[in-house]
């Protein structure tokens, strides 16, 4: 398992970072938080890949943080094995996120704003 950089602030601070610095317009600084939300149905391919990639150096760039969130909401199609290889692809590509959730632990919520 790849560990977080105890640091991550000085990896970021490298010119070709600062380079895309305010790319977000009207992002502050710590407050960034981006989210990458696969379907634990199948593998990732190459346009997963550069959704996550982006998500996650937005976040950092901006010192804020990276949620991996499970959209799992189609059970029938769902499965473990996708779950445990996404999470080991994005760690394959230093990708770690900040906070893991699954849609599903939404759905209590999402049933009270529906009421």
């Amino acid at each position: 398992m790849v560990e977080a950089n105890p640091n991550p602030k000085s990896e970021y601070e490298d010119p070709l970072y600062e380079r895309y610095r305010g790319i977000l317009d009207g992002a502050e600084d710590g407050k960034v938080v981006t989210r990458f939300p696969p379907e634990p149905s199948g593998f990732l391919h190459i346009g997963h890949m550069k959704a996550a990639m982006l998500n996650y150096h937005y976040a950092k760039m901006y010192h804020g943080k990276m949620i991996l969130r499970f959209d799992d909401t189609n059970p029938s199609n769902e499965k473990d094995e996708y779950t445990q290889s996404i999470i080991k692809d994005l760690e394959t590509m230093n990708i770690v996120h900040d906070q893991l959730t699954y849609t599903s632990d939404y759905f209590p919520q999402i049933i009270k704003y529906m009421e």
